[in-house]
């Protein structure tokens, strides 16, 4: 049976180590340039270091080039290629098609990784990417178990989802809460934008949601973090290839987070009946981890997404506000 690699984002050199002794066994590095969302903004120098420390320990390094690209960025990358060819790295992952032709024409030997997990819906475009040359198609978080294991049945390629953590809901390349306060600036309303801590509340279902800005744009997740720790059976029966935890929590919290799905991934493989006993238990201790204003849940691999739109029940919950901005530090 195919064991799936857990692959994490590490935010600095000192959390590639405590992730490595963890159990983790792929690390996307990126920097701020061309890192659409990452949690590390990792210079040259950073990522050299931090590809030797992972490599030394037989575990795998993928080069995050995910960003949307306008016509100075293009420009950029294939200056910065140039210097990336120097990084012993083994994917690049990927989600425009510009960068994607780019990569494939200056770094030909090197996989590629198509990370779009906003769009890749359907096994026919997971195999359009990969007969493309790609070698791994990163799957959204908005469909459900079942399409996951058809996916996998049908790809000729690796396929990769989320496991665990926050699923990207929108993506804007504009400044959306920036060019808001300084319209709302303007009517002599002054609301401060702090850089962390920033969420869109939703009074109905009392969910807190991250948002915040960067050079690529305003990125919104959701309210919840998907937990799939007590339910990976049939994904490792179907061998998906990778399972991605992408936790908005830093240090020791990731790490035992880590830890946890190996010893789960472990248990499913080696002996099924003790996965079935410990998964109830390993559910409550990531539980235990989990900030209070975000629950767990199955994310959409149980739940269909519809869209259906009330224009009554939307018209009220404009007037009462339901749906607002809010500031909320940690």
């Amino acid at each position: 049976m195919k064991k799936p690699e857990l692959l994490v984002t590490p935010k600095n050199s000192e959390e590639i180590k405590t992730l490595l002794n963890a159990g983790a066994d792929a690390f996307i590095l990126g920097n701020a340039e061309f890192q659409s969302r990452g949690r590390g903004d990792f210079s040259f120098q950073d990522m050299a270091e931090g590809a030797r420390m992972i490599h030394e320990q037989g575990k795998k390094v993928y080069l995050a080039i995910d960003a949307i690209m306008d016509n100075d960025m293009v420009n950029k990358l294939r200056a910065s290629l140039k210097d990336f060819c120097e990084l012993k790295i083994d994917a690049i992952r990927v989600a425009d098609l510009g960068a994607y032709m780019i990569v494939r024409e200056m770094m030909p030997g090197t996989d590629v990784h198509f990370s779009d997990a906003m769009m890749l819906t359907n096994h026919v475009t997971a195999n359009y990417w990969i007969n493309k040359g790609a070698t791994r198609t990163t799957l959204a978080p908005e469909i459900t178990l079942e399409d996951v294991l058809q996916i996998k049945k049908e790809a000729t390629g690796e396929v990769e989802i989320l496991i665990h953590g926050a699923s990207f809901m929108f993506t804007s390349r504009r400044r959306l809460i920036e060019n808001y306060l300084t319209f709302q600036k303007e009517f002599g309303k002054e609301i401060t934008l702090v850089e962390s801590g920033n969420m869109l509340y939703d009074e109905e279902r009392h969910l807190y949601y991250p948002i915040w800005e960067n050079k690529h744009g305003t990125h919104i997740l959701s309210g919840s973090d998907v937990c799939m720790i007590d339910d990976l059976s049939e994904l490792i029966d179907v061998g998906v290839d990778s399972f991605r935890i992408d936790s908005i929590a830093d240090g020791e919290h990731l790490e035992k987070l880590v830890s946890f799905y190996k010893v789960a991934v472990d248990l499913c493989i080696s002996d099924r009946s003790k996965y079935e006993k410990a998964r109830s238990v390993l559910h409550q201790e990531v539980a235990k981890l989990q900030m209070k204003n975000r629950p767990l849940d199955k994310g959409f691999y149980y739940k269909p997404t519809i869209y259906k739109v009330n224009s009554d029940r939307i018209e009220a919950a404009r007037r009462e506000g339901a749906l607002g901005y809010k500031n909320q530090t940690k």
